[in-house]
């Protein structure tokens, strides 16, 4: 144990020395100092001698022995001059410390053995490489060798010295064998791929990197410093690597060289992350927009990687035009490229120093300079004061075209700018061709070879090179520029010519109108159209009746080399704004009902003018199963029809005109075609409102079974059948008119109604009087009530309502309406209402005078008057004798009987059954 000071510590039994770091507590690490008989020593080993073995060179050693006093030592102790242990591993031994020094210290202690790195092989000595990168320290050791400065005791590995060889241990992994250093880091590419030195020889940069002419650098390397070709001149190391060099072959920073990171910098570098450049200048379309690149990627790049690579492209790069959208004249992104680029050769027009084919770099700095060189090249001229172009070749087209402005990059001229708009464009033909008044047409009906349209490129190496190239669907032939002759299928077999306008007029090709060429033409359905009185009749002299079918005649499609119908016109089916219904251009005229019927489509619109709706004339009007009338049976289909003002054109046949109704009367007057009911139909005035059958009908039908009008007076009419004449709501037939009247008003009051108004008003007011006008009540007894009034039932059958069998009679409404009058005895069979009161006074003496007129009369039954007249009675009591029926309003009336009268000296029967 040591006792860490001069003298022995006699509480411990410590004495002074360096026990502690030589050996431990086990016998036998005592051995290396004091030899094997150490673990044997007898009890005569006291000799006051402390044995030392002879290889240690101990300095204090003296032949009569080493006298034993620690308790008080000699000053100073001893040393060790011959130890291995104390050597600098290369056989150069060392004195120790003299016995009971300080311990030695890392790294200082470190120099008590070994002095600076050997001036042998490669050691880190002042100016080798290894000490620009080590330094020249005791420190630098650890990088070859066990660095024993960070084990818990870091000099026992002295004991091993003359035992072993010298211990190569790399810090960054590797191997050291037959004098070389294999997969060390220090010597590889940076990348995994090592070269081994040998110990004492020299690389250079080329040793581990490869250079460029080898082709042996890492990922693309060569792509950057061995090709010139592509980039104009190659790099060297600096441009990426300026925080590691200053020179394709020197270190600027050894601390970067072998760092085990990819230091990467330089005025073209930007900021690289992850392998990825995304900062370049090198790679970015020049304006500040840099595109991302993986250093190891195989993708080979080209012009268009950078500069025709936009992120969101105003157009499609051809050749690796910058392809950013236009900023517009004056501003940093201006961008004209499209205009100008046909193919990769058009980038040498405008920039000669940079390329001589648009597909490889000029030698030189030209490419990626931060500068936009312009120098105009490929034989093309022009004049570029800061960013405006004048007096360029290209936009005359080499003397072609004269008087073109002058341009800046970024602003366009547009086709106007060099050859005027469609409407200035009047050279020659010109103006027939592209104008708006002409036929309108794009560029590329003449010039498909050249352009898309009117303001679109389709080969844009045919566009300035001072040609005019003539290609298009519609172009056939052409002559060449002497004598510019057309044959095409515009012109059909015509032969214009560009310079002589007349040559191309309208109707040199096709029949047309009647003031062309070949006449008006007269196929199929065109003389309905044209000529016929019946149809629209179109001009035959100007071109705007054939717009109405047609495409316009200034239209690109006119002479397309296909019949152009206008949109919405059809040969077969519906055609343009007139005929809403299927037609068939080419199977002659079309039927009444394609107009005028919604059965099978819209009405026609022709003129402007819809066609009256007569849907309804086949279901419901005189087209209805019964009547059967076509519309010819009415109406010529030959007379002129379509004249532009509703309803003025009815194209009655002849015999239908002329006076009020005679259309209707031509039937409705004749026995043959019609009877009953329909038979001498009179108008119900005979002058205004009401004098004409179609005030109140429609022949060509109505949504009633009589054809009766829908609104009539200005009234909707409410009619379903001939029991609706009248109704509470005063919207029946009669009551839209009429404002006067007793019953059934318009306006309602008075609101007395003389019959039911479920009641068939014909019953009493006939639409065919004998005498008269319709609806008007003949004024006879019969025009309230049958002549004379029947019974609804009757002890025995009877029969009525036909000549010599009271013809006139009829069923009353009220319960025991008229009593017994069918009997003989009581009323002629052969009654006529003309007879008036003389059938009737017998029994109603006070005739005419007494009539109370009070309808309906089952609600007015008290107003029945019967007064037997005296030469039939048997006394002259005042009271009378009749004893009929009970007469009240409401309730039960019961039927009577008659007595005291000569007629019966007895009650006579019942008058009815009912009661």
């Amino acid at each position: 144990m040591d006792s860490a000071t001069s003298k022995k510590d006699p509480n411990t039994g410590a004495v002074p020395g360096n026990h502690a770091g030589h050996a431990t507590s086990a016998v036998s690490s005592c051995v290396t100092c004091h030899g094997s008989q150490v673990s044997g020593y007898p009890m005569g080993h006291r000799n006051k001698t402390i044995e030392l073995s002879d290889g240690i060179g101990y300095s204090r050693k003296i032949a009569a022995g080493f006298v034993n006093q620690t308790s008080v030592p000699p000053n100073p102790m001893g040393t060790c001059s011959t130890a291995a242990c104390h050597s600098d591993g290369k056989g150069t031994l060392r004195a120790t410390p003299a016995w009971g020094s300080a311990a030695l210290t890392v790294p200082g202690g470190c120099s008590a053995c070994h002095s600076v790195a050997p001036a042998t092989g490669n050691h880190p000595t002042a100016g080798t490489k290894h000490a620009n990168y080590y330094g020249t320290g005791v420190t630098s050791c650890g990088k070859c060798h066990t660095d024993h400065s960070v084990q818990a005791k870091p000099f026992s590995h002295a004991t091993s010295a003359g035992h072993r060889a010298i211990e190569v241990k790399f810090a960054t992994g590797g191997t050291f064998a037959a004098n070389q250093c294999s997969n060390v880091y220090c010597h590889s590419n940076g990348r995994g791929t090592y070269t081994p030195p040998t110990w004492g020889g020299t690389l250079t940069c080329a040793g581990c990197h490869g250079d460029a002419t080898s082709n042996t650098l890492s990922g693309n390397h060569a792509k950057h410093v061995n090709n010139a070709a592509f980039l104009g001149t190659s790099y060297g190391c600096v441009e990426c690597h300026s925080a590691t060099v200053s020179d394709n072959s020197t270190i600027s920073n050894f601390n970067n060289h072998v760092n085990n990171a990819k230091d990467v910098a330089g005025s073209k570098v930007g900021t690289p992350v992850s392998g990825t450049c995304s900062t370049s200048y090198c790679h970015s379309d020049g304006k500040g927009t840099m595109k991302s690149v993986t250093w190891t990627g195989s993708t080979a790049l080209d012009c268009k990687s950078c500069h025709g690579s936009d992120a969101a492209p105003a157009f499609a790069s051809v050749a690796g035009e910058p392809n950013y959208s236009n900023a517009g004249a004056g501003q940093p992104r201006a961008n004209s490229h499209e205009n100008h680029v046909a193919s990769a050769a058009d980038c040498a027009s405008c920039h000669a120093d940079t390329t001589v084919n648009g597909t490889s770099i000029k030698a030189g700095t030209a490419h990626t300079n931060n500068a936009r060189d312009v120098k105009a090249g490929n034989g093309k001229s022009f004049t570029l004061v800061g960013n405006s172009c004048s007096a360029v070749s290209c936009h005359s087209g080499n003397g072609i075209v004269a008087g073109v402005a002058d341009v800046q990059w970024g602003a366009s001229l547009g086709c106007n700018g060099c050859h005027g708009d469609a409407e200035t464009l009047t050279t020659n033909a010109h103006a027939k061709h592209v104008a708006l008044t002409g036929k309108a047409y794009a560029c590329d009906t003449c010039h498909a070879s050249t352009v898309s349209g009117s303001s679109s490129f389709a080969n844009k190496a045919l566009h300035g090179d001072a040609s005019v190239e003539i290609a298009g669907a519609q172009v056939t032939t052409w002559s060449g520029t002497t004598t510019k002759t057309c044959a095409t299928s515009c012109h059909m077999s015509a032969t214009p010519q560009w310079n002589n306008l007349a040559s191309g007029a309208c109707g040199t090709c096709h029949t047309a109108l009647s003031n062309t060429t070949g006449g008006l033409i007269s196929s199929n359905a065109h003389a309905q159209h044209f000529s016929a009185a019946y149809g629209p009749k179109f001009s035959s002299t100007l071109a705007t009746s054939c717009s109405n079918c047609h495409t316009s005649s200034t239209a690109a499609t006119h002479v397309n080399g296909t019949l152009n119908l206008a949109a919405g016109s059809n040969k077969i089916g519906t055609c343009g704004t007139c005929h809403k219904q299927s037609t068939n251009w080419t199977t002659g005229r079309v039927t009444c009902e394609s107009c005028h019927s919604t059965a099978g489509g819209q009405l026609s619109v022709i003129g402007g003018i819809t066609a009256p709706d007569k849907t309804l004339a086949a279901t419901a009007g005189h087209g209805k199963a019964g009547i059967a009338q076509a519309c010819s049976a009415c109406h010529d289909n030959t007379a002129a029809h379509i004249s532009g003002a509703l309803g003025d054109q009815k194209r009655l046949l002849g015999a239908l005109t002329g006076a009020t109704n005679v259309e209707c009367n031509y039937c409705h007057t004749n026995p043959a075609k019609v009877t009953g009911a329909a038979l001498n139909v009179k108008a119900h005035k005979a002058a205004g409102l009401g004098s004409q059958c179609s005030d109140c009908h429609n022949a060509h039908g109505t949504a009633n079974v009589k054809m009766v009008n829908g609104t009539i007076n200005g009234t909707a009419v409410s009619f379903t059948g001939n029991n609706t004449f009248a109704n509470a709501g005063q919207t029946g037939v009669c009551q839209v008119c009429h404002t006067t009247t007793k019953y059934f008003t318009k306006a309602g009051v008075p609101a007395d109604a003389h019959v039911d108004s479920a009641t068939d008003c014909t019953q009493c007011h006939q639409h065919n009087p004998a005498t008269g006008l319709a609806f008007v009540p003949n004024g006879g007894c019969d025009a309230c009530h049958g002549y004379p009034p029947a019974p609804r039932q009757t002890i025995s059958a009877i029969t009525f309502g036909v000549q010599g069998s009271w013809s006139s009679a009829r069923f009353e409404d009220y319960s025991g309406g008229g009593g017994a009058h069918i009997l003989v005895a009581h009323i002629k069979k052969d009654a006529k209402p003309s007879e008036g009161w003389a059938n009737c006074i017998p029994c109603h003496k006070g005739g005419d005078a007494t009539h109370a007129r009070a309808l309906p009369i089952r609600t007015h039954v008290t107003s029945v008057s019967v007064e037997i007249d005296p030469q039939y009675r048997f006394s002259d009591q005042a009271l009378a004798t009749y004893t009929s029926a009970a007469l009240v309003n409401g309730g039960t009336n019961k039927s009577g009987s008659c007595f005291n009268v000569s007629c019966h000296f007895r009650p006579s029967p019942k008058w009815s059954i009912e009661r």
